[in-house]
């Protein structure tokens, strides 16, 4: 089911995450701004977050939810108190670029930035995160996933990820090739066990194997652009679409009951062209989306058959 947009006229939805309690929603925006919203009343929660000077493109809230990661095209990550809406640190720059991507580690003590190249912070002491070893890992195609268990997942052009330990910034066994394109989303199945890459399609593979486990999953031709599974492992959902110059549709949202790995319905639209930002909440029925059309949507997903 979906509800009403909870915003219109954002200029553009480029991220959005849930906390990990639910009450809140956290967006990035084209305007160079960030905001937090009410999941309950649907609504803003205070007033916008100012600081960056480019568009937000990634935000991300730590496990324990005292912290909000964005980062921008402005090449800085920035560290927010999600209580008190206020930075707690200095930019953390070194991204030329632009700033992709941020994930926090499971017991929220490291955090991984991503431009060009990846960088490995110890926050920790949030007030004076620091630089762990050396940028590693670059000429990347998708945004990287980090598993529960440490294991971070990087895709790259010609179909190609790499498995990495996090903590040691060292690859993980040889390349999972399986994509006849390039690698342009990835995600981790919550315990860490399965990783899902998508290119014109899905593969699914065993992590301490590094073997795919299922024919891939079919997207009608589309890239997939977004992927996550439910924090209670049930569905995998995926953002597909046409965003080249030669060829544009409006993006939708396909499902995949994990059991048997069958479609959950047709898929689900709702945005004018390109959706940037996807995600699950933490009871795993809610789904959040945002797009260039500036609409952030709220939608009951229904749930798999018993």
């Amino acid at each position: 089911m979906q509800l009403q947009p909870m915003a219109l006229r954002t200029g553009g939805v480029w991220a959005a995450t849930f906390s990990p309690d639910g009450s809140l929603i956290a967006t990035g925006h084209g305007p160079k701004t960030v905001q937090l919203w009410d999941t309950v009343g649907r609504r803003r929660s205070g007033a916008p977050l100012f600081g960056h000077t480019d568009v937000v493109i990634t935000v991300a809230f730590s496990p324990d939810q005292v912290l909000l990661a964005t980062g921008s095209d402005d090449g800085t990550v920035r560290l927010w108190d999600v209580a008190s809406r206020t930075l707690v640190a200095e930019p953390l720059d070194g991204h030329s670029g632009g700033a992709s991507t941020v994930l926090f580690s499971a017991d929220g003590g490291l955090l991984v930035t991503v431009g060009r190249t990846i960088r490995l912070w110890d926050v920790a002491d949030a007030a004076n995160p620091s630089k762990l070893g050396k940028p590693f890992s670059g000429n990347l195609s998708a945004p990287p996933a980090l598993s529960s268990e440490g294991v971070l997942a990087t895709g790259h052009p010609g179909g190609v990820a790499h498995l990495w330990d996090l903590a040691e910034q060292t690859k993980l066994g040889g390349p999972l090739r399986g994509h006849a394109d390039d690698v342009t989303s990835l995600c981790f199945s919550p315990g860490g066990e399965l990783l899902a890459t998508g290119g014109q399609d899905i593969q699914l593979w065993n992590v301490a194997r590094a073997e795919m486990i299922h024919e891939p999953l079919q997207c009608e031709g589309e890239q997939v652009k977004r992927m996550s599974f439910s924090p209670d492992g049930c569905v995998l959902a995926a953002v597909t679409g046409h965003d080249n110059h030669e060829e544009r549709s409006n993006h939708v949202v396909r499902l995949w009951d994990t059991k048997g790995w069958k479609e959950l319905g047709d898929p689900l639209a709702g945005h004018l062209g390109v959706v940037e930002a996807a995600g699950f909440s933490p009871h795993s029925r809610l789904y959040v989306t945002g797009g260039h059309d500036g609409l952030l949507r709220l939608r009951v997903l229904p749930a798999p058959m018993p």
